[in-house]
């Protein structure tokens, strides 16, 4: 006799409301887009939810050649990023608008530790050499590793072996936005457009 399943109607429920629905990050792990947000020239954009453990991702762009200090390397970069918070989106454009704002502009990230250069920054000549090297960033991934979690028998962390650094900084700045510069890019503009579907006059007109 087939039993019914109990949790049926939680799992309809879910599915059936709009609002209940995961961003891509949290329902594949990988975002991709043909013309990427933060890419050189809109290139290709990649980026993969390694772990939630914390929230470690692997991002893949390229970079303008005249913010590389290698140029010769390539404009192809995979980086390893220690986030502070989940970055996700409904669709590829909201994933890496999301990167843009917390990473970009608000400096959302953490040093981590590594054995090797290349465990977490690779600069390579094409796309495609750049997500093997992504795919070896990965690989190597192991929590231990990369951050403190382990305890000594007095209670204090064990530093992983290798060196600590920060290789994303170098792609995403070291200057987080102001609270104001977040406004004027982020809120203000959200906010003009509500004014004027409403009929109401710009927010310089009012306070001029």
């Amino acid at each position: 006799m087939k039993t019914s399943d109990p949790f049926e109607p939680l799992e309809s429920a879910l599915q059936d409301n709009s609002n209940c629905r995961l961003g891509i990050m949290a329902r594949t792990r990988i975002a991709f887009a043909e013309k990427g947000v933060n890419s050189f020239q809109q290139d290709r954009e990649l980026l993969v939810l390694i772990s939630d453990r914390g929230w470690w991702y692997a991002h893949l762009l390229r970079i303008d050649p005249a913010n590389l200090e290698r140029k010769e390397c390539g404009e192809w970069v995979a980086v390893l990023v220690n986030s502070r918070c989940r970055v996700d989106g409904m669709m590829p454009e909201d994933v890496f608008r999301s990167v843009t704002y917390n990473w970009y502009d608000c400096q959302h990230y953490d040093e981590y530790f590594l054995q090797d250069t290349e465990d977490g920054f690779a600069q390579r000549h094409s796309f495609e050499e750049a997500l093997q090297a992504l795919c070896t960033i990965i690989e190597r991934f192991e929590h231990n590793l990369r951050d403190c979690h382990e305890l000594d028998a007095e209670g204090c962390f064990i530093r992983p072996s290798g060196f600590a650094d920060i290789p994303c900084m170098g792609i995403y700045g070291c200057h987080a936005l102001s609270d104001e510069e977040l406004y004027e890019k982020y809120e203000r503009p959200v906010i003009e457009e509500v004014r004027k579907k409403a009929g109401l006059p710009p927010l310089d007109e009012v306070y001029s």
